[in-house]
């Protein structure tokens, strides 16, 4: 996974299909990090386990079932609950899609309109059934790769698309006014993610972030919680964890270097907050994950 990774507009499976399925790599107890993509639509349906995220502001204890619609430009972050959980991530963008190869103006502008997505989709919701069988094909599809499944993910998320046309058609009530209005407020945020993960190797303050978002030290702090779940201090904390450890795992340097490349100074410092966060040292972590790894040539 990238370093930088607000914003990411990640791997497609090309220009003509412009949509892949991820699992997103977990660092600490941090599922995915806070970050938002500009141009796409994400899905995530959970299949096994729980996991608290934090979606456009608002927070969610996601279990087996559940399926998350997160539009463009939204800030979202995932935290571990217990254990691991099994989940799928697409990752689609819907004005590449139509301009593939759909010719149509009036069938482009259906499957591109502004929508209202409901964040989260349950079994009790009226249209759930239909939305998860088109997901569990686009998902079937990228798991078994036969011949042609690019063009059947391709026909499956358009006519998903259609779906959310007809369903989540954006509408000027007071929900939609609601959730743009918080969009915009939040919007001031991603500069500080951003700022973090460039410079998560220097002394980084809430007076700082608070000023690179233009909002006073105490209304920053509030928002920022609402929008990622954690307090400033904590997210920069478990980002410089998760650097950590990647570092621990995919490179040989002492721990003291460790320390110094992700941002903690000192090799105490890192121990304190990596055994509160993940329960072990991190020489014990690297030792894990050395056992853990498999020979060469193993699949």
């Amino acid at each position: 996974m990238n370093t930088i990774i607000s914003n990411q507009y990640m791997m497609m499976l090309s220009d003509i299909y412009p949509f892949n399925m991820f699992v997103p790599e977990r660092m600490g107890k941090t599922l995915f990090p806070p970050h938002w993509h500009d141009e796409c639509i994400e899905i995530i349906l959970f299949v096994e386990g729980n996991a608290e995220l934090h979606i456009g502001g608002e927070s969610y204890l996601a279990t087996t079932g559940d399926l998350f619609l997160i539009g463009e430009g939204l800030i979202h972050s995932g935290y571990i609950v217990d254990e691991m959980p099994r989940y799928y991530t697409i990752l689609l963008d819907r004005h590449r899609l139509v301009g593939s190869d759909l010719n149509s103006v009036e069938y482009g502008a259906l499957l591109t309109g502004k929508l209202n997505l409901p964040t989260l989709v349950q079994s009790n919701h009226p249209h759930y059934d239909k939305l998860l069988q088109i997901v569990n094909t686009v998902i079937y599809e990228f798991l078994h790769r036969d011949l042609g499944f690019e063009a059947a993910v391709k026909s499956n998320l358009q006519i998903l698309l259609i779906l959310f046309s007809r369903l989540f058609r954006s509408s000027t009530d007071d929900n939609a006014l609601k959730q743009e209005a918080y969009r915009r407020k939040v919007e001031r945020l991603k500069d500080v993610i951003s700022f973090v993960e460039h410079n998560y190797q220097d002394k980084i303050t809430v007076s700082q972030a608070a000023e690179i978002a233009s909002i006073s030290p105490y209304h920053f702090c509030r928002v920022f919680k609402d929008a990622v779940g954690r307090t400033f201090n904590e997210y920069v904390q478990l980002y410089r964890i998760g650097r950590a450890e990647k570092l621990i795992k995919e490179t040989d340097l002492p721990i003291t270097r460790v320390a110094e490349l992700a941002g903690f100074g000192t090799i105490h410092y890192l121990d304190e907050l990596f055994k509160r966060h993940r329960g072990c040292t991190p020489l014990q972590f690297r030792k894990r994950s050395l056992s853990n790894r498999k020979p060469d040539g193993a699949i």
